[in-house]
């Protein structure tokens, strides 16, 4: 888990994970004005408090043209449908 902090003009080019995971993000402070992430066609706005999770392997960027800095806790989990369950090869634990 993390703290992600974006400035206000701040950008996220479209970018994926590469690994099966699942991101969530709990909204933490997030100021008024366009606030945005597209995670493939969809367009997401984070609230305070509320949960956005989705597939970190689908193409997702990140716009901020508000006022204020936003922040968000970051989270990473194994994707439920990964045969590996998140284990490295060899790995067996």
């Amino acid at each position: 888990a993390g703290f992600l902090k974006m400035r206000p003009g701040g950008r996220l080019k479209p970018h994926f994970g590469n690994a099966p995971r699942l991101s969530v993000h709990l909204g933490l402070i997030v100021p008024d004005g366009e606030i945005r992430m597209s995670v493939g066609y969809d367009s997401v706005r984070w609230e305070e408090g509320k949960v956005i999770v989705f597939d970190d392997t689908y193409i997702h960027q990140v716009v901020h043209n508000g006022v204020e800095p936003r922040y968000i806790m970051n989270l990473w989990m194994c994707h439920p449908c990964d045969p590996a369950d998140g284990k490295g090869p060899g790995e067996t634990a």
